[in-house]
């Protein structure tokens, strides 16, 4: 017996020592193997490249299964966001079965705990986003057989794999200490959670599991379209649920979620038993402090919340109860309700508070008819100062025809608010009173049936200050507002802006309920007068940065882009306008907006000694690519000034700047406009004309170039007399049709082209006097003429000496050059007396030059219709791709319209990503738009190089 027991010994003993041996050495034999089908599955499974500074294997963890970590795990992006770190894991563990590490069937992975993560997710306005890695579906598909990670799976009917594969059977997940940012360009919306904390628990092989959810978080923040609805919320979740994932049925025991100090307590059933989605949940809180609801708001929570004294109590509770189909396109019945009672918000170091604040609200949404929706806020009260301020509104039938009924009654006084709630970089003061009372049917409006339409009351500011750091102050003498049915009544407003600029408007609002009500178009008009307004003022204090010490000392405007549920009429009278360097007065103006499009007739001002008139339509239908087609005249004004206060000259004409004199200019042009307002210089397109009887040229180089080459003598004149100009804007060139002019004694006819990039071509013809020309030019001549009769030939020079000079290079370095009669230029390298001897040559020519100036000015004729035709037939073609890029785009927003229409009744989410299709959809079309105009513009040019290219052709054979 003693010897049985002995060998008994010595195996348990042996078998525990292989077990230890097993439990030590199975890491280390299995650890590449691992590792490699970890780095396999991964790489092969994401378009990302993925790296992992160390990794272990051990037993003793979570013994008996099998851990693998991987340390410092980072997931870097590829392709558009090449750069980016998607994320990063300071450790991700993964505990395996392991029984699976010796099955054929694959291994399985039965916990995955995250420590430490540290995630970056973004969206751009094209819906691409960086956390997209996966890779093209046929490899996805491939793989997809293999790991099933995306859904729980049963033990029993697992699908088997092929050896070498992994296998999520989730029963534990888990996040430690991490951070998550999301940005999405496309809402847009940035968000943040740090100091995540998440564990999710539950037995996913069964087909019965309960689970358990804890989450709890650090500071939240969460902006959408410059609104911040969460700024450094703490989150805290506590969620019990029986999931049967046989019957995918989901019973939720006690739950919570809690954002700072609220908290929603949550039951019931949720059952996804095919495509439709059957909901029986309550919710809601308990009776709690009205503190506990003022934690929500951003401004309360961040500025002396702690310290914020209240009373009062809140409750909200509510239910979701019925059927989500895409099917019939019917949603769960949802009932809300609110009640505040005597709360009050009172903060010990102000002198104010806000009292006797009552709210009662419910609303009642029923999934299969939405429109036997209500919404009911009975009482809404609160009192300030002293003074009650009460609102109430009822809602039914709000898709058929809403019929509403609401009020508006009470005192706020501004002054006394400042000093009862801390307000950061604002000063507010003023007092505003309305009683505003409205009952009838959204339909009663539309057929203007004001008779059965319930609508009156005032509202009224006096003696108003707005004054917040990054806007202008506004400081409000009064106004005066009156409702009727069918229109709103701005009776008077009196205001001032940064203490400078003064306003007086008055105008009405119509059409004002469906607007509210069906997001139609509101109507007005309004007619606003001023006697100063300075825009630089203004701008400063808009463009002015909070952290910065200092105001910038230039301004500029920033692209409007119009509402197109907007049909105003505006009427403007500024006596005196004072933007950037600009002064003018007796500015008026008639402003049409609608549709997106701004029209401006009838506007001018007084400017620069002269005045300014300006037709023009602003076009932002297509915000990418806002138009401007403008029909400007200009009067009477100084060249100098002109260049000295306008860039637009300053680019275009440069040498303005040493020019003295006045100009008329009359010019119609069209452009893109740039985020500046300012227009895209080389999509200018327009024609003009330029007026003036006498100019002086005080400084230009071209001028003093062109008298040292022709050796004009002192009495040369620096005084252009009679321009009269036409030119066309093409591609950021001005083309100049040739004119004529005198420059002293001089005749010159003036013709060619400069550009942006500050180039010049011209040709400068011109018939100067013998009497002008230097003495060295008149010697030789007469010298010539005595050498041809000593021959015989008798030579009477001209008295007048035709010489034609080409002018290139840049404005600031121009390079003039004599043509003479063989029609070549003098190279680079000709002196002042090989120019002289050339000109002398000219003079004493036969009639030859006369005819060959013939035949040039009927070449460049030729020439220049061949040239017109190619630009009417280039401008027919772009014309043709913009209907067809319209038609192209009109077709892909009203599939977009289609997807929303479709998606709205579905809720937020789905016509959230109804959205993103949409603007998906718009972006291609806009694309394949863009890109038939450009072709179409590419053939244009094309057709104008030729014809210039065949009218050099014809000038040279001259």
């Amino acid at each position: 017996m003693k010897k049985i027991l002995k060998v008994i010994l010595k195996s348990v003993i042996g078998l525990i020592i292989i077990i230890l041996i097993l439990l030590f050495t199975l890491p280390v034999i299995f650890k590449k193997e691992i590792k490699a089908e970890v780095e396999k599955t991964i790489n092969g499974s994401v378009n990302a490249k993925v790296t992992f500074t160390d990794y272990k294997l051990g037993f003793f963890r979570n013994f008996p299964n099998l851990s693998f970590s991987l340390i410092n795990l980072s997931v870097a992006n590829k392709g558009k966001f090449e750069g980016d770190t998607l994320a990063a894991f300071k450790s991700f563990d993964l505990v395996f079965n392991l029984g699976s590490l010796f099955s054929k069937s694959g291994y399985e992975v039965k916990s995955i705990i995250i420590d430490r993560a540290v995630i970056n997710a973004r969206s751009l306005k094209d819906g691409s986003a960086n956390w997209d890695i996966s890779k093209p579906s046929a490899s996805a598909t491939k793989q997809d057989s293999a790991i099933n990670s995306a859904q729980p799976v049963s033990g029993s009917n697992s699908p088997q794999s092929s050896s070498g594969t992994l296998k999520v059977l989730l029963r534990r997940f888990e996040i430690r200490n991490s951070s998550i940012s999301y940005s999405d360009a496309g809402m847009p919306m940035k968000a943040k959670i740090e100091n995540l904390n998440f564990g999710l628990v539950g037995n996913f092989t069964l087909s019965g599991a309960g689970v358990n959810l804890k989450l709890n978080t650090g500071p939240v923040t969460v902006v959408m379209d410059s609104i911040t609805y969460l700024n450094k919320a703490v989150l805290d979740a506590k969620i019990n649920l029986l999931a049967n994932l046989d019957s995918m049925k989901f019973t939720l025991k006690d739950n919570y979620f809690a954002v700072n100090d609220l908290r929603f307590h949550f039951s019931g059933l949720v059952a996804m038993p095919g495509k439709d989605i059957y909901t029986n949940l309550l919710f809601g809180t308990d009776q709690t402090s009205f503190k506990t609801l003022l934690s929500l708001i951003p401004a309360v929570y961040m500025k002396g919340y702690e310290d914020l004294k209240t009373s009062g109590n809140f409750a909200l509770s509510g239910s979701v109860k019925g059927i989500y189909s895409d099917a019939d396109s019917t949603l769960a019945d949802v009932k809300i309700n609110l009640n505040v009672n005597n709360g009050l918000v009172s903060y010990p170091a102000l002198p104010e508070k806000i009292s006797a604040i009552n709210i009662n609200a419910d609303v009642s949404v029923d999934g299969k008819k939405l429109d036997n929706t209500i919404i009911n806020l009975d009482k809404f009260h609160f009192e300030l100062a002293g003074n009650p301020f009460d609102m109430t509104f009822f809602l039914k039938t709000p898709i058929s025809d809403p019929d509403f009924k609401g009020s508006l009654n009470g005192k706020l006084d501004l002054a006394a608010l400042s000093k009862a709630v801390p307000m950061s970089n604002m000063k507010l003061s003023g007092l505003i009173e309305i009683a505003v009372s409205m009952a009838g049917k959204l339909s009663m409006i539309e057929k203007e049936q004001y008779d059965k339409f319930s609508a009156s009351g005032d509202l009224g500011i006096k003696n108003m200050v707005i004054d917040m750091k990054g806007y202008p102050r506004i400081d409000i003498k009064e106004v005066g507002l009156q409702f009727t049915p069918a229109v709103t009544k701005l009776l008077k407003a009196e205001l001032t802006v940064e203490k400078t600029s003064d306003f007086s408007i008055t105008g009405s609002f119509g059409n004002y309920i469906p607007y509210i009500f069906r997001n139609e178009t509101v109507k007005g008009n309004l007619s606003i007068r001023s006697n100063l307004t300075e825009a630089n003022t203004i701008m400063k204090a808009m463009a002015e940065d909070t952290t910065a010490t200092a105001v910038p000392d230039t301004v500029g405007l920033v692209l409007f882009i119009v509402p197109k549920k907007l049909d105003f009429d505006l009427n403007l009278q500024v006596e005196k306008l004072i933007y950037d360097n600009i002064t003018a007065d007796k500015f008026k103006g008639h402003i049409l907006m609608h549709d997106g499009l701004v029209n401006i007739r009838e506007t001018g001002l007084n400017i620069l000694g002269g005045s300014v008139s300006l037709n023009a339509d602003y076009d932002t239908r297509d915000t990418l690519k806002p138009v401007m087609k403008a029909d400007l005249k200009v009067k009477d004004i100084g060249i100098k000034d002109a260049f000295n206060t306008f860039k637009i000259v300053q680019k275009f004409a440069p040498s303005a700047k040493g020019i003295e004199g006045k100009i008329s200019v009359q010019l119609a042009y069209q452009s893109l406009l740039g985020h500046d307002m300012m227009p895209v210089m080389n999509t200018i397109d327009g024609s003009g004309r330029l007026q003036s009887d006498q100019v002086q040229l005080v400084e230009s180089p071209v001028f003093d170039k062109m008298k040292s080459i022709l050796k004009l003598g002192d009495n040369y004149s620096n005084t252009f007399k009679n321009i009269d100009i036409s030119f066309k804007i093409k591609e950021g060139r001005v083309y100049v049709t040739p004119f004529d002019t005198k420059l002293g004694n001089i005749k010159m006819n003036i013709g060619g082209d400069q550009g942006l990039d500050q180039t010049l071509n011209y040709l400068v013809k011109t018939e100067i006097p013998r009497s002008d020309l230097g003495g060295s030019v008149n010697s030789l001549i007469d010298n010539l003429s005595a050498q041809a009769a000593s021959f015989g030939i008798a030579i009477k020079p001209s008295e007048v000496l035709k010489i034609n000079v080409k002018v290139s290079g840049t404005f600031s370095k121009p390079s003039v050059m004599p043509v003479f009669g063989n029609g070549s230029e003098s190279g680079s390298t000709t002196t002042k007396k090989e120019t002289v001897k050339e000109t002398a040559k000219q003079i004493i020519e036969n009639n030859i030059g006369p005819a060959k100036e013939k035949l040039r000015a009927e070449a460049e004729v030729e020439g220049d219709k061949l040239i017109k035709e190619a630009e009417e037939k280039g401008k027919q073609l772009h014309e043709e791709a913009v209907n067809a890029a319209d038609k192209v785009k009109q077709e892909a927003a009203a599939q977009g319209q289609n997807l929303i229409k479709a998606a709205e009744p579905k809720g937020f989410l789905a016509k959230a990503a109804a959205q993103k299709s949409v603007d998906v959809l718009n972006k291609e079309a806009a694309k394949k738009a863009d890109q038939m105009i450009l072709e179409a513009d590419n053939q244009a040019k094309k057709l104008v190089d030729e014809a210039k290219a065949k009218k050099e052709e014809m000038i040279k054979k001259i």
